[in-house]
């Protein structure tokens, strides 16, 4: 379950969007302007997803499309399929913190103390791909990332999904 918390990229830390990065790539050839509905494709639970992560991402993402005008339809009939993949990865962080007596700028290296301490973090990501349902073409793909903060609140979950999700669909459908 733990992986999880990273998985919809998404229970990256604290609230907000500040420490949420983004990124998305599309066809620029493809004529988004024509699109109108879209449809889930079925997928399995990845890394240990939990059931209920997995309906908040799909609840984040459903809002945030209806509110850009999109409908939700059967994956026979929608224009776009989306999909998701999730996973996470520990990333460590240094840092070093110390004194010292003279140093190189005093024209001797002096003797002194320093500490290094090693942080190990995780950080969770979360893609979408919207693939043409007609052609079975990917036309966009965006990521989210965040670090993951395992200490979150439900409430707090929620709300860095909504958080997440805004902001990687920000930009969606490209103009």
């Amino acid at each position: 379950m733990r992986k999880w918390f990273a998985v919809v990229g998404l229970v990256l830390v604290g609230a907000g969007c500040s420490g949420i990065s983004t990124t998305s790539d599309w066809d620029e050839t493809y004529d988004f302007s024509t699109l109108a509905t879209y449809a889930w494709t079925e997928q399995g639970l990845e890394g240990g997803v939990s059931e209920i992560m997995l309906r908040r991402m799909y609840l984040a993402v459903d809002e945030e499309l209806s509110g850009k005008g999109f409908t939700k339809a059967d994956v026979y009939t929608a224009d776009v399929l989306l999909a998701y993949h999730t996973g996470t990865q520990d990333q460590q962080q240094y840092d070093t913190y110390g004194y010292g007596a003279g140093g190189w700028w005093g024209g001797y290296w002096g003797g002194g103390m320093t500490t290094t301490t090693v942080r190990t973090y995780s950080e969770g990501t979360l893609i979408l791909d919207v693939v043409d349902r007609e052609k079975n073409e990917l036309i966009w793909r965006g990521s989210a990332s965040k670090t993951i903060d395992e200490m979150a609140s439900p409430e707090e979950r929620v709300k860095t999904i909504q958080d997440a999700v805004s902001k990687l669909l920000k930009d969606f459908p490209p103009s």
